[in-house]
């Protein structure tokens, strides 16, 4: 991102990829002028010829991802939101208004490209629009082409949880925010590196695996993903890294078997995920000494099973230094005696509902 007297450039890019495990080999690169309202816009010529411009500050804004909301949110922005990916918001107001119709229903990134129809209904001054599939680059063609300010967002190519939470940078530009974006960027990442230099005090570090149960004796792994990064900054040694390749978002599936040949004498063990089903029979489980010694963890302490939504999806994203702070507070709750979790919480596995 750069300025030129009253305009931004700002350039994008990620790369895509199509089994999980190798780029397609194409890159979606994208160009944007924000340009200052009631100023006269650059000339789209040369290096700037395929740039799209966006005239700033908005006033209105789609989003098609939750934790797009959550970028706002911590902003003080939400309230320019006129139109989100749908009713699985994890917070309350936005829901609601997602429901009742004030604000547009325009499809979740994830699932679909997004609604063309409710944007041009809507009329934001941007859509930042999420793109999860090159297949929805013919929908950011046509939603420019109507003339819907659209923007690329690409957060999610991020292989460090740091730098995805730092795009509250980029949503910021849009607002002329970026002075209250990068204080409030500065506090997390000052946060995470205190908290990690807490943990590197430690003499050792303790064992632990982060992968939960599908079925038929499948587990989904942390390897080099977010949370594998969260479990080497808490201070532990996640034993199922050497030797496992992981696919382009870090994890990787493997079996029961496999599970057992790395995991079996693991002291902690973050075994729970809303995504996970439900577990195998109590005699397999006790060969996992973390699960005979019930040290076991989930990440659905903001968990909306109603409302099929999960904060962890959302907020967590943009504020890491929290989620860093819970799991230390579980696995080695003396150096953080005065965190309460807000993500993470301890799983029981004798509980009615297997959360407490």
């Amino acid at each position: 991102m750069s300025y030129h007297g009253n305009y931004k450039v700002v350039k994008t890019d990620a790369h895509f990829y199509a089994d999980g495990k190798e780029p397609d080999g194409d890159i979606l690169q994208d160009q944007l002028g924000l340009v200052q309202k009631g100023t006269t816009p650059p000339p789209l010529e040369g290096d700037f010829e395929n740039a799209t411009l966006i005239y700033i500050p908005v006033e209105t804004t789609a989003v098609n991802v939750q934790h797009s909301e959550s970028f706002l949110r911590e902003l003080g922005l939400e309230d320019h939101i006129n139109a989100i990916g749908g009713w699985y918001s994890y917070n309350n107001d936005m829901r609601n208004k997602a429901l009742s119709g004030e604000i547009g229903q325009i499809g979740y990134s994830w699932h679909s490209p997004p609604n063309i129809e409710i944007l041009l209904e809507r009329e934001p001054e941007v859509f930042l629009m999420t793109m999860a599939s090159l297949d929805h680059s013919s929908s950011l063609e046509k939603s420019r082409q109507l003339g819907i300010p659209t923007a690329t967002v690409f957060d999610w190519a991020e292989s460090e949880y740091l730098a995805r939470a730092e795009w509250i940078k980029f949503y910021s530009l849009f607002f002329n925010a970026e002075q209250k974006a990068d204080s409030i960027f500065q506090v997390i990442k000052s946060r995470v590196r205190s908290l990690a230099t807490l943990t590197n005090e430690l003499e050792e570090k303790e064992s632990s695996m982060w992968g939960y149960y599908i079925g038929k004796q499948r587990w989904v792994v942390q390897l080099s993903s977010f949370p594998g990064q969260y479990m080497d900054d808490a201070g532990l040694k996640n034993v199922l890294v050497s030797n496992t390749p992981a696919n382009a978002n870090g994890t990787q599936t493997i079996t029961t078997e496999e599970l057992l040949l790395k995991g079996k004498e693991v002291k902690h063990w973050v075994i729970m995920d809303v995504h996970a089903g439900s577990l195998p029979k109590e005699e397999l489980m006790n060969s996992f000494q973390a699960w005979r010694e019930e040290n076991l963890y989930h990440n659905m302490e903001r968990w909306n099973p109603e409302n099929n939504t999960s904060d962890w999806y959302a907020t967590a994203i943009v504020r890491p230094d929290t989620v860093l702070a819970d799991l230390i507070k579980l696995v080695h709750p003396g150096l953080l005696p005065d965190h309460s979790p807000v993500f993470m919480g301890h799983y029981d596995k004798n509980s009615a509902n297997n959360i407490k």
